[in-house]
């Protein structure tokens, strides 16, 4: 079977959506986007508390893990990924934050020419509605919505003031074009107290649009290429083989690991390893897979007296009821948040010229979310280094579509990152003993009080951390002879073909990435459409 459009896009995730619906904005440009999960109908989507029942269903997962993790004590880390329309954005957190003026300065400084902060903020305030306070640096007609908590809970707000009485700055807003530091309430993408996703608030309403065709449950699984060119895109849909020919485009918004993944099996990475495998080589680009970069997060978990957790809610019925009839009532209380309440950017190096570390406040405590929460009040403050230095890498375990890519992190391999862990460890420890959180821990549960040393600090981050859901990298921009792509997001080497997604970043950014995918998305939109008409 065979279909068409002018620009097919493959990958129906945060960024996917935004493309397919900016680009059928013009009626002249037929559309079609390919995803491989469902549609994104389960109310558990919907709701911001639902992130975690979804972490733990695996339903709409991709269910990756690394290879054995050298530096984390040979562990194998979950690295769950969306797989249903919206992707990441309809299973993650929803904290939403810009990031530093300096992360997309960096972006220009290492070739990716027309990314720095001064160019990509007007695209940022594009993207959302801002319903705080109005403020130039804020969107106010954006698809995306963005607030803060409207009530924080008594030991979230205890966090801030303990950040501030530890020295850290108060934050009254992360996302208006200033360095991110200091300590105050997390910022999410919620709209009416449900998930303001880009599937729900870009793909939805532009599904009305006869121009635009969205088709769930296809695996891609080869982009073709002509004489240098992406024609088309082969996959499977019910088991049974497709073809989707690209007049103008393909655009590849699969994701920091199913992007380079796809890119391989077409014969589009390095050369040597694709001929390994048996693949024909379409185009020598040995960068696809490489730079893989990702957050790092380490927990410090604590025993709390009754303060309002949320295992003290999951606890008791009547508990459980009320936080429901609020939800329904007025849209608020923890139905209403995402993965945390507040969050801290601080420096643990002397003359740091930013932000080296990142904190987020989680209102409740497990040592394992598929085990469910803690059966005593707790809550968390997580931990990691906003920059890391060290390095992964996206290769193939076969030519086989079906077979998972190998992903080696290869977190902590940099000694930079082990320092300033280090550092973010016992500055999280100096934050939970100043007042008022001092008074409402009752006891260390991780790394423990018998972790004073430095030594035993790093063996607790060893043998306890993750990821914390912000791959990126794996094709990235540039103009250097290794960058997979040009500034304009185009494959360097093959016309007719884009990437769209957080593969695209040369840096990651110092904090949760969905809105710099939404920024790579907008800008493909806009660099597509300039290229129709010239």
């Amino acid at each position: 079977m065979e279909q068409a459009a002018d620009v097919v896009v493959v990958g129906g995730g945060s960024a996917g959506c935004i493309v397919a619906a900016r680009l059928s904005e013009d009626p002249s440009c037929r559309v079609l986007l390919l995803e491989a999960g469902p549609p994104d109908r389960d109310i558990w989507i919907s709701l911001p508390a639902g992130y975690a029942k979804l972490y733990g269903s695996g339903k709409y997962d991709w269910r990756y893990e690394t290879e054995p993790e050298p530096n984390l004590d040979g562990r194998r880390i979950h690295w769950p990924r969306g797989k249903v329309l919206g992707g990441s954005g309809s299973v993650n957190g929803l904290v939403y934050l810009r990031g530093s003026p300096h992360d997309y300065d960096r972006w220009a400084q290492a070739g990716a020419r027309g990314w720095s902060y001064e160019e990509v903020a007007p695209v940022f305030r594009r993207i959302e509605t801002w319903d705080g306070p109005p403020d130039p640096a804020r969107g106010d007609a954006g698809a995306i919505h963005v607030r803060e908590p409207r009530r924080l809970a008594p030991a979230a707000a205890a966090f801030v003031e303990a950040c501030v009485a530890a020295g850290l700055p108060r934050n009254a807003d992360w996302n208006n074009g200033r360095p991110i530091d200091g300590a105050g309430p997390v910022q999410l993408n919620v709209n009416g107290g449900r998930r303001s996703s880009t599937a729900r608030e870009y793909l939805r309403p532009a599904m009305a649009r006869g121009n635009l065709r969205v088709e769930t449950g296809v695996l891609a699984t080869r982009i073709v290429v002509q004489d240098g060119r992406a024609v088309a895109v082969e996959a499977l849909q019910g088991g049974q083989p497709v073809t989707f020919r690209a007049a103008r485009e393909v655009v590849c918004s699969a994701g920091a690991i199913e992007t380079p993944k796809l890119l391989m099996l077409s014969g589009i990475g390095d050369g040597a390893a694709l001929q390994a495998l048996g693949i024909p080589v379409a185009h020598h680009s040995p960068g696809v897979g490489r730079n893989l970069q990702d957050h790092l997060i380490a927990k410090c978990i604590y025993r709390a007296r009754p303060c309002g957790t949320l295992n003290e809610i999951m606890l008791s019925p009547l508990k459980k009821a009320r936080i429901g009839l609020d939800y329904l009532l007025s849209r608020t209380g923890p139905l209403a948040i995402g993965a945390g309440e507040a969050n801290a950017f601080a420096r643990v190096t002397p003359g740091a010229e930013e932000a080296e570390v990142q904190f987020l406040f989680v209102n409740f405590s497990t040592f394992d979310y598929a085990a469910g929460l803690h059966d005593f009040p707790g809550f968390m403050v997580n931990y990691g280094v906003c920059r890391p230095d060290s390095r992964g890498e996206v290769s193939l375990a076969s030519p086989d579509v079906r077979d998972k890519p190998r992903i080696r992190a290869n977190y902590l391999d940099h000694p930079n990152d082990v320092r300033v862990m280090l550092g973010a460890a016992h500055l999280a420890r100096r934050i939970a003993a100043e007042t008022p959180l001092a008074s409402l821990i009752e006891e260390e549960l991780r790394p423990g009080p018998a972790a004073t040393e430095d030594e035993a600090v790093l063996a607790n981050i060893r043998a306890t951390a993750g990821t914390v859901f912000h791959p990126c990298g794996t094709a990235r921009m540039g103009t250097d002879p290794r960058a997979v792509l040009d500034p304009e997001l185009r494959l360097r080497g093959v016309a007719g073909l884009r990437v769209a997604d957080a593969s695209a970043f040369p840096l990651i950014p110092s904090p949760n990435i969905q809105p710099a995918v939404m920024l790579v998305a907008e800008r493909a939109a806009g660099f597509i459409r300039t290229t129709a008409r010239a």
